[in-house]
């Protein structure tokens, strides 16, 4: 029998999601609707029947590119009949259809957590990671007996060589019994999530609802744990106000009733690989606008604390994918990858079995933490500007005339925007810069010297088979080393471990190493003269995490 520490957050909120959801769906139900009343009356002339015809517009041209059995419920055949009709529609036949998409969008949105699930997942996840990541630790050691069973068992379960967990992790465990926790990581896989989760497991933090890609809920490697660890479900494929604003209800709803929280602000994995510096701030929005909300009703009500957070990765399981689609710029017309290497078993297999190989580790990293105004916060719970004086933080939102809570939405969107940039720059602050980044970043500067002329286009369709000498390699992650260290010292980013411990020659050896792991083709190709450059894509792609910075 495997032994479980108490479940860190055992008395949050998300332990009682099951018997809470029909009344969570219920009030957000209630608030959309008030709400998209409440503005259609605002609005001159366009009223809900402008809010109708927005949803079906986009639906309709939705549908007409991407059927799938989910759309069955509202065919476009029903959106198309529902738009024709919205003219001659009564007031209360708009409120009747208004009041259905909104019911049946919070009912889909909404999330599930089974205690039973959590229990077994933080019993067992620690051990099938340490299996993915540690196997090689074990694979020559036949257990005889019980004892080695439970060596094993114990070796497995400490992962702590082969993913780090870093960062302001005592002032988070001290801020979770002060306040509501709302973690906003960098996302680069979805592979993020479950990392993410083990991570708040071991670091002694709470359990968070989080907003996961409905294409996570049919992927038969993830929907179990999705249906049942609080994941809430965002359709990107849905673009119309109505959506959009039931999801940031339902967001807001979860923050203001005490839900650690948790949402990727990039809005979808970060297909550059650069550190993300454009910020969604939809559901950023909402930890301000609930924090409001439970100040008007009690002037001591609990704080709302953002938790940044970066995942650090030297190969990325979706690379491939994901810099392809950004290079074509699909990126920027599509929300969600279908089909990518996260979507195969035998991929994902491949990829844990060869990376777990690496010396170097995974790297999470938790951020200083911030209020909803993007003042520093600390281990006491309260807030500090930038000069390290002590804030007040109702005063950003009462009024200067009379003194009261109030909500201003020019206001608190100037407070969103601040707040936004505040977790831009501590991403950036907090990336941890790995071999692969500093080996691939100078092997794409060394190929650009050699074509000054050629755009990054360019340089990816001709660029193969070209090669950088060692000597000129080796050299180049000198200099590189010396600025990153540079950068360091002055809190712009964070050198991983390993490049701190080891020498440049061995750096440059671990990240060719480590380049040739995992993706097929070959990214390089070690050859006695240089290294061979072959997924210019990838260089280019594991590069760009340095790109990030000012070099």
């Amino acid at each position: 029998m495997v032994l479980m520490k108490a479940l860190p957050g055992a008395d949050s909120p998300l332990f009682k999601l099951k018997d809470e959801r029909p009344h969570l769906v219920a009030e957000v139900t209630r608030r959309s609707f008030n709400d998209f009343v409440r503005s259609s009356r605002n609005a001159e002339g366009t009223g809900i029947e402008y809010v109708l015809n927005d949803a079906a517009y986009r639906e309709i041209d939705r549908l007409k590119k991407e059927r799938g059995p989910e759309d069955e419920v509202r065919s476009i055949a029903w959106w198309r009949r529902m738009s024709k009709r919205l003219a001659t529609m009564s007031e209360q036949e708009k409120r009747r259809i208004l009041w259905s998409l909104v019911e049946s969008y919070s009912d889909d949105i909404a999330g599930q957590f089974n205690p039973w699930v959590y229990r077994m997942a933080t019993g067992v996840l620690p051990i099938g990671l340490g299996m993915l990541f540690k196997a090689q630790d074990v694979q020559h050691a036949v257990p005889t007996g019980v004892d080695d069973v439970r060596s094993v068992a114990r070796h497995l379960r400490d992962l702590t060589d082969r993913l780090v967990i870093d960062g302001h992790i005592s002032t988070l465990q001290k801020l979770s019994r002060k306040g509501t926790l709302v973690f906003v990581p960098t996302h680069s896989s979805n592979m993020d999530s479950i990392l993410v989760g083990w991570a708040l497991y071991e670091a002694g933090l709470p359990p968070v609802t989080y907003g996961a890609g409905k294409n996570l809920f049919t992927n038969p490697l993830t929907s179990f744990f999705m249906n049942n660890l609080g994941a809430y479900k965002v359709d990107r494929r849905l673009r119309h106000n109505l959506y959009k604003g039931v999801l940031k209800t339902y967001s807001q709803v979860l923050i203001e009733k005490g839900f650690h929280s948790l949402f990727f602000p990039g809005g979808t994995r970060c297909r550059s690989n650069i550190v993300e510096q454009k910020l969604k701030l939809g559901l950023l929005g909402t930890a301000l606008t609930g924090y409001i909300h439970n100040l008007m009703r009690d002037d001591q009500a609990k704080p709302v604390y953002i938790c940044p957070m970066t995942i650090n990765y030297n190969l990325v399981l979706e690379g491939g994918s994901l810099i392809d689609d950004h290079l074509s710029r699909e990126g920027q017309g599509r929300y969600l990858l279908e089909d990518d290497e996260f979507n195969q078993i035998s991929t994902i297999t491949s990829f844990v079995m060869k990376t777990m190989k690496m010396d170097s580790t995974t790297i999470l990293r938790f951020g200083q933490p911030m209020d909803p105004f993007g003042n520093e916060v600390r281990a006491d719970g309260e807030s500090y500007d930038r000069r390290g004086r002590r804030v007040d933080r109702s005063d950003y939102v009462r009024s200067a005339k009379t003194g009261e809570i109030v909500y201003d939405e020019s206001r608190d969107r100037q407070y969103t925007r601040y707040t936004g940039q505040r977790i831009a720059e501590a991403f950036l602050e907090n990336t941890v810069v790995m071999p692969t980044h500093v080996v691939c970043w100078v092997l794409f500067e060394r190929l650009q010297e050699r074509y000054p002329n050629w755009d990054v286009y360019r340089l990816v369709r001709f660029g193969a088979d070209e090669i950088i000498s060692w000597d000129e390699l080796h050299r180049g992650v000198d200099r590189l080393l010396r600025r990153l260290q540079q950068l360091e010292k002055q809190g712009k980013l964070v050198l991983s471990p390993f490049l701190h411990d080891h020498e440049p020659d061995r750096i440059v050896y671990a990240g060719i190493d480590y380049l040739k792991m995992f993706h097929t083709p070959e990214v390089v190709q070690s050859w006695t003269d240089g290294v061979m450059l072959q997924g210019v894509e990838l260089i280019y792609f594991y590069g760009n995490r340095v790109r990030s910075f000012d070099l």
